[in-house]
């Protein structure tokens, strides 16, 4: 039998598809490249459904999952990354800042709307 922790840098708010430390969010997305409009779709268990233009070709669909994100959390580009996932449609993303509440309550806001 194992004993199951609490994460302790989890909130009690927190989503499943979402963790929060001190410096940074990180997020797991399920991408559907080759949409007609780009944006958050629904939340799913997996994560955040976030639908892109850009077909899944040489690095494109990602570019624009990154460029959605940072646009979405007011962050620059090089704020957020896909640290799994790079070849999937379900990643995981980092995203790094001096204000990881504020980044959190925006995403819960921005997936709560979809």
């Amino acid at each position: 039998m194992s004993i199951k922790r609490p994460d302790r840098d989890r909130s009690p708010d927190e989503t499943p598809w979402m963790r929060v430390t001190a410096t940074e969010v990180m997020i797991n997305v399920v991408a559907k490249p080759g949409s007609s409009r780009i944006g958050i779709r629904r939340v799913t268990a997996e994560g955040l459904v976030i639908a892109v233009n850009a077909a899944p070709e040489k690095g494109k669909a990602n570019d624009e999952l990154i460029e959605f994100v940072a646009d979405q959390l007011r962050l620059p580009r090089s704020a957020v990354m896909i640290v799994r996932g790079a070849r999937s449609q379900k990643k995981t993303i980092r995203i790094i800042t001096h204000e990881p509440d504020k980044a959190a309550a925006r995403l819960r806001r921005i997936g709560n709307q979809s």
